[in-house]
């Protein structure tokens, strides 16, 4: 799907704000072969060293907050596409910065539509949106059309930044796309970080041999997607003239427990266990209850569908991370030759 699209890349400028973050990395891996002109935009220098430092070898990038208008004036300068990923991540986190999440998720997107209007001709934007914008039901899958509701501030200013959007498109004409993605997990995440992903975060424990806390029972279910098919889900929405103005949702269609999840890393992993705690007051008071996406309108509408399973692209990520692993402790032991 991201092949298919490529091409309609070549010689373009694209930007992507949060570019040194997780999904960020990935549209870099994607769009490298494209011939697009790449830019990245985020607080954070991209990476130097490694497989990210050389995927980004050549990338042109501008380092500095989204709510900073000189750096986001230079970074737009006569883009043809914007994948906008920058923002303050996690529900949980969102209480306790609450004017961080504020400023960044509003303000930092505010100054990037204001960029991006009076760039001629107007760029396309896709933002990454979240799962989180929908109020929890017991109506599963959820479609677009479900009730919105958040239930984290995070969620809100989500929501918030889509009306942005919306109204950017209607008013001055850009062409803008929403993209609420769900779960996702992959390649190139901060190793650590728990914010950024929490099956990210699992793996990274597992393979440490630490313990994954499991809130409640586990039951909970998830609609974990691989970072490559959101990849594959910008590039379309970019590009397809049926996708301007529209909203959709980007998961696996397939929901899997929280639980049966972290069984599924540590068996592929070989280490680390699952540990169930009580919840926590923070955690449960932004918990959404079950959650599986209902994927119809992308796959109709743009062709886009899955290309991983949550089960084995979860077995497939921890063996990636498992040769990562093996192969800095061996350029740390100096058996890799030069480097």
């Amino acid at each position: 799907m991201a092949d298919r699209a490529a091409d309609s890349y070549a010689n373009r400028r694209v930007l992507i704000t949060g570019g040194s973050g997780f999904l960020g990395l990935n549209l870099v891996a994607v769009l490298r072969g494209s011939g697009a002109e790449l830019r990245t935009l985020s607080r954070s220098p991209l990476p130097n060293d490694g497989e990210a430092g050389a995927l980004v070898a050549g990338v042109r990038h501008f380092q500095g907050d989204l709510r900073d208008r000189d750096v986001v004036e230079a970074a737009t300068q006569d883009v043809d596409f914007v994948f906008n990923l920058a923002a303050h991540s996690g529900s949980t986190s969102s209480y306790d910065e609450p004017f961080e999440d504020l400023d960044i998720n509003l303000r930092g997107q505010l100054t990037l539509l204001e960029a991006c209007r009076r760039v001629e001709p107007a760029p396309t934007v896709v933002f990454a949106s979240s799962r989180l914008v929908y109020r929890p039901t017991d109506r599963l899958p959820v479609s677009e059309t479900a009730a919105l509701g958040p239930l984290s501030l995070y969620g809100v200013h989500k929501l918030a930044a889509e009306n942005y959007h919306r109204l950017y498109g209607a008013r001055h004409g850009l062409k803008t796309v929403l993209l609420r993605i769900t779960n996702p997990y992959g390649h190139f995440h901060r190793f650590g970080e728990r914010r950024y992903g929490i099956i990210n975060w699992f793996i990274d424990r597992a393979l440490e041999g630490q313990p994954l806390p499991i809130y409640g029972d586990g039951h909970q279910l998830r609609d974990y997607v691989h970072a490559q098919d959101v990849a594959a889900a910008f590039m379309l929405a970019g590009t397809d003239p049926k996708a301007a103005g529209e909203t959709f949702n980007v998961g696996s269609g397939r929901a899997l427990s929280m639980r049966d999840a972290a069984d599924a890393i540590v068996a592929a992993a070989g280490n680390g266990r699952v540990d169930y705690v009580p919840w926590p007051r923070d955690a449960a008071s932004v918990e959404t209850g079950d959650f599986l996406a209902d994927v119809s309108r992308i796959k109709e509408t743009l062709g886009w569908a899955p290309r991983h399973a949550p089960r084995a692209g979860l077995q497939e990520v921890v063996r990636e991370f498992q040769q990562m692993t093996r192969k800095t402790t061996t350029a740390v032991r100096g058996e890799g030759g030069p480097f």
